[in-house]
């Protein structure tokens, strides 16, 4: 069911002080995230200097790993943003990983459970022209998919791209070996259906309330725009649960159905998210 917030009427306490939902949403994404001693440090497998900097890293052992989640981040992201975690909040890509890796986890302890953030292309900084543009995406494909390739033919691997990474993730789609593609706050794929993605993976679209991805044309015009909306049922998309989610950045929150669907979906136990018709 999704949350339905009355007009005027609807607020949320926080610190003592009432304030709107969206106001509340926005200091839970500014708030810094400690990490808790113990938790799962990142590995950087690969990292250099090229446009505003790329990294690649992962959170557990992709060696031993039976379960592979690969987030692909979206605008305004860097490399050395993602590796300095000092200032961490709820949409830095690094807690979205560790929040994932534990649902992973406890969904199925039997076998090791990875998360890699891939960020070996480069995101617009803005929400400017460029992010309207797919160049950057194009450009990251087939990175991506390299990458993809060198994971342990063993695992079950799943991708998860959040705002412009979905759009990298449509671009790649033919030429990867994965079972799950998962598209959350997605501007679109630079298709118009499902099928144009050309792959065999199942295809997961979400869209919380609040999210403002969602005012977007969702068309394309000469070479702005990104296609069709995934979430739509005419794109053939599974729906992904989102309750509990608000805004652009909440996907990967601990305490969503979204984060629980996703990590189910990555553990291989895709029946077992609400609403999926998947086989």
């Amino acid at each position: 069911m999704k949350k339905r917030y009355p007009l005027l009427l609807s607020a949320v306490l926080v610190g003592g002080v009432w304030v709107s939902p969206a106001a509340a949403q926005e200091i839970a994404d500014n708030a810094v995230v400690r990490t808790a001693p113990g938790a799962v440090v990142a590995h950087v497998l690969s990292a250099d200097s090229l446009g505003a900097g790329r990294i690649v890293e992962v959170f557990g052992d992709l060696t031993k790993a039976r379960h592979v989640a690969v987030l692909v981040p979206g605008v305004s992201w860097t490399g050395p943003l993602i590796a300095d975690e000092t200032a961490a909040t709820r949409r830095h890509p690094a807690v979205q990983a560790r929040a994932l890796l534990t649902r992973m986890r406890e969904d199925d302890p039997a076998h090791e459970s990875a998360v890699v953030v891939w960020l070996d292309y480069d995101p617009p900084q803005d929400l400017g022209v460029a992010a309207a543009r797919s160049d950057r995406a194009i450009a990251g494909a087939p990175r991506l998919a390299r990458f993809v390739a060198t994971l342990p033919r063993t695992a079950n691997v799943t991708l998860v791209c959040h705002s412009y990474g979905s759009v990298v993730c449509g671009h790649a789609a033919p030429h990867l070996r994965v079972s799950d593609i998962v598209a959350i706050g997605s501007p679109g794929m630079d298709v118009e259906r499902r099928a144009d993605l050309g792959t065999t993976a199942r295809v997961w679209a979400g869209r919380a309330e609040g999210d403002p991805i969602g005012l977007v044309p969702y068309t394309r015009y000469g070479d702005l725009g990104h296609g069709a909306d995934p979430t739509a049922p005419a794109f053939g998309a599974l729906p992904l649960p989102v309750d509990g989610a608000y805004g652009h950045n909440d996907y990967l929150a601990p305490g969503t159905a979204s984060l629980a669907a996703m990590a189910r979906i990555a553990v291989g136990q895709p029946g077992a998210v609400t609403g999926a018709a998947a086989s």
